[in-house]
């Protein structure tokens, strides 16, 4: 489990490309953010400090 470097609280993966279906309901249950199709060097998010981070 990552944690934010501000909060530490847990941060949530962030995932790039184009999403399957089994992807699309995880991130449903919001364990995992679908992000652009474009690949980005942030990985990780923070829902509390609304901040993206790479590792």
């Amino acid at each position: 489990m990552k944690t934010c470097p501000k909060c530490e609280r847990e941060l949530k993966r962030v995932f790039h490309g184009e999403p399957d279906d089994e992807l699309a309901a995880t991130s449903l249950n919001e364990e995992i953010i679908i992000g652009n199709c474009c690949e980005s060097r942030y990985y990780y998010y923070c829902e509390y400090c609304d901040e993206f981070f790479q590792s």
